[in-house]
């Protein structure tokens, strides 16, 4: 391979390529293809193995964390036509797979998105045939700067060649980046890693952001693909949650990020891309892009070292004010069912009944505010069930109360208004307004946010809400982008369509910022539905995010059941600033939500995060007093819970955002040598020293929890109860399983 043709492929790679001398370990070009080559960061290195090509990562005591699987005894397999109709973008386990060091398939890769509806862009189905083909030899070193250079060889007949650039990323990490020479044809690019099967020695692999199946996802298939809703359906596999469509894979917040106990993992390009992981070979897990490259990212060491290290890059959520680590409440607007007089008249009994039961509360939502005037006179395409008068006196009289009004935005753009004759939408190939229609058959345009005329317009649309005398919003949507929409700067949604969402992030952060910076008594605050990682990602930008529209039940799929494997999943990739909807929000297939799930809902929530009521969407919002005085007595003791622990929540984020180290944390994570507490997916630590069981089973009164090592009390003051075993507490309705580390005070 020339060295133009190198120079270009690093090019396409986005990187510069300069004549340099390799440096090896002894500081010396290697004289033989048996002599290993060398990248050290410091505490992680890689060490490539020349003929045949093979990688392996160590930290910085030289032990191996992370190593390529030997070469294929056959490393060319043909990929037949391959069609997924159940909607999850070929993640199944019957999708071929070369487990060979840097594998690409040549051919045909074609997904299908939902074109509209409630679930808008997420994958449906797709088809791919072609043959799969691998690397084999360096055939040349170089150097650019501290990155080394490789140009490989490989057994595609064609001639094709690998270049392979291999640097650190910090002192703690090393990237990999892989370039097909030349790209055409090249439809997908993966790499295969070994792990090891020895019952009892199996990695776990953790994370990939707010996934409601599992913690440890070994013998899953899983994609990185920003995905709405998921319904639970009738499961044909005995103690498997079955969710349609997206199946296990699908979360409105995924991270192509992971950890085992020996080292972290992120995959920082936006395409889509797939996990197999020890499915088809139990002693190997495969990464495969959908695209002519592949970049990733390897930390060594334990959960706690390798997420600060990785989190550090990607983004983590910032320190909210102290006011929105208080109760808060939203008035939704019930859709089309809802009238402006009746919205208004229900913020007014709202308040109401906040004065005659004295409920704790620091901020409340008014879901149907917008600007004054028309329904969209701005462009927006928004929720506008209250007039500006009735507004602005809501808005005093909250403020009299010392709660803090918000608000609620999100990025469409209303049919030929005049932001989208001004350019500020997406659009098709040929420059018109791409209109969608999304959930409520409402259609819309999608804002532009690479177009800098547009997010100064975006950024406006926020200042004005600000002005208005909100001290914040919900950032809603924005996962809708499909792979055939434009953008300004020459990009599609094939790219875009995961990073859209770190964009809209982005753009509403950076405003947020200078509103403070400009009115320093006020400090404003926004939450987000839907995110990604990257370099960075949406977490960067965040305060904190719901999961998506939760249906009003308990199962796994979407309900009560769900929340806190979403919640560990996501807060250990940086996004750990968790909101969610108490009482659930999709009522449409589920029903209104029942008594016993709005307060075990509320109990669930009382030491998360953040403590949120939102209500549903059909039924309109549910309220403590929508029920009896015994639910709003229960409701204000979990709101005072969470005042209680606000203190320990406000030490924990501020040590999070410093340290990457979650607000809540999965049992894998504090104690990852206990494998016992690798699956336990229903409790989790609220810092080291309390442990939160809520009850997620309708009709329970008790539940089984089990305590990490050490001594621990019910509540903090129960008896005493020796760790790493399984204990039944009694769990009436209205009582919250908790468990304090014998001798702390964790609540003070």
């Amino acid at each position: 391979m020339s060295r133009i043709t190198a120079a270009l492929a690093a090019s396409a790679l986005g990187l510069t390529l300069v004549p340099l001398t390799y440096a090896g370990p002894a500081g010396a070009a290697p004289e033989r293809a048996d002599d290993p080559l060398v990248v050290d960061a410091g505490g992680a290195r890689v060490v490539v193995e020349q003929s045949p090509f093979r990688l392996s990562v160590t930290d910085g005591a030289g032990n191996t964390v992370l190593r390529e699987v030997a070469h294929a005894a056959e490393d060319t397999i043909p990929e037949p036509a391959t069609t997924d109709p159940v909607g999850t973008g070929l993640d199944n386990q019957d999708t071929t797979t070369l487990y060979s060091p840097l594998s690409f398939m040549v051919g045909e890769e074609h997904l299908e998105q939902y074109p509209d509806s409630e679930w808008i862009a997420n994958l449906r189905s797709g088809t791919r045939s072609g043959t799969w083909y691998s690397a084999q030899d360096v055939e040349e070193v170089d150097h650019d700067g501290d990155v080394l250079v490789l140009t490989l060889s490989t057994n595609d007949p064609s001639g094709r060649e690998l270049v392979v650039r291999i640097g650190a990323k910090g002192e703690d990490a090393v990237r990999v980046q892989v370039e097909a020479v030349p790209t055409d044809g090249v439809a997908m690019l993966g790499d295969s890693f070994e792990t090891s099967d020895v019952p009892g020695e199996e990695d776990g692999f953790f994370g990939f952001g707010g996934r409601h199946d599992r913690l440890d996802q070994r013998g899953r298939v899983l994609s990185s693909f920003v995905n709405q809703q998921n319904f639970a359906s009738e499961s044909t596999t005995p103690g498997e949650p079955n969710m349609y469509p997206n199946g296990p894979a699908g979360a409105f917040y995924p991270q192509a990020m992971f950890w085992t106990t020996r080292y972290g993992f992120l995959l920082p390009q936006p395409e889509l891309a797939r996990f197999k992981l020890a499915v088809d070979r139990t002693d190997a897990w495969n990464v495969t892009a959908s695209a002519s490259h592949l970049d990733y990212i390897v930390a060594p060491g334990g959960p706690r070292r390798s997420a600060a290290t990785l989190t550090e890059m990607t983004g983590r959520h910032s320190m909210p004010p102290r006011w929105a680590l208080g109760p808060m409440i939203d008035r939704l607007v019930r859709n089309r069912l809802e009238t402006v007089e009746n919205y208004e008249m229900m913020l007014r009994l709202d308040l109401a009944n906040i004065d005659a039961y004295k409920m704790p509360l620091t901020a409340y939502r008014i879901e149907g505010s917008g600007f004054p005037g028309t329904p969209n006179n701005y462009g927006m395409e928004l929720h506008t069930w209250v007039r500006p008068k009735p507004q602005a006196t809501m808005i005093r009289e909250l403020r009299k109360r010392g709660i803090h009004p918000l608000s609620y935005l999100r990025p469409w753009l209303s049919v030929d208004t005049a932001p989208v004759k001004a350019g500020y939408a997406v659009t098709h190939a040929n420059g018109e307004p791409y209109y969608v229609t999304g959930t409520d058959d409402r259609r819309f345009a999608l804002i532009d946010f690479t177009n800098p005329e547009a997010v100064a317009f975006w950024q406006k649309m926020v200042r004005k809400t600000l002005d208005l005398g909100f001290d914040g919003f919900m950032s809603d949507y924005g996962e809708q982008v499909l792979f055939d929409m434009h953008f300004a700067d020459g990009t599609t949604g094939v790219t875009r369509h995961n990073e859209y969402l770190t964009l809209m992030a982005k753009a509403t952060r950076q405003e947020l910022d200078r509103y403070h910076r400009a009115h320093p008594k006020r400090h404003p605050w926004f939450f987000t539905r839907a995110g990604y990682s990257g370099l960075p990602g949406t977490a960067k930008y965040e305060y904190s995010n719901f999961p998506g529209d939760e249906t009003t039940d308990w199962d796994r799929a979407s309900g009560l059941a769900s929340l806190t494997t979403d919640m560990l999943n996501r807060g250990v990739g940086g996004a750990y600033g968790f909101a969610t909807d108490i009482g659930g929000y999709f009522d449409y297939t589920t029903g209104q939500t029942t008594k016993e799930l709005f307060i075990r809902w509320a109990e669930w929530a009382a030491l998360s995060p953040i403590f949120r009521l939102h209500g549903s969407g059909r039924n309109g919002t549910h309220m403590p007093w929508s029920y009896d005085p015994q639910t709003v007595r229960i409701y204000k003791q979990l709101s005072e819970l969470h005042l209680r622990a606000r203190p320990l929540l406000t030490k924990l984020w501020k040590n999070a955002e410093k340290t990457g180290v979650p607000v809540t944390r999965p049992l894998w994570w504090q104690h990852p040598d206990d494998r016992e507490g690798w699956d336990q997916d229903q409790e989790w630590l609220l810092g080291p020293d309390l442990l939160v069981a809520p009850v997620v089973e309708k009709g329970a009164t008790a539940r089984s929890v089990y305590l990490p090592e050490g001594c621990w009390q019910l509540h903090g003051s129960g008896a005493k109860r020796t760790g790493e075993r399984s204990v039944t507490v009694k769990a009436p309705l209205g009582q919250l399983p908790w468990f304090g580390r014998c001798g702390t005070e964790p609540l003070g």
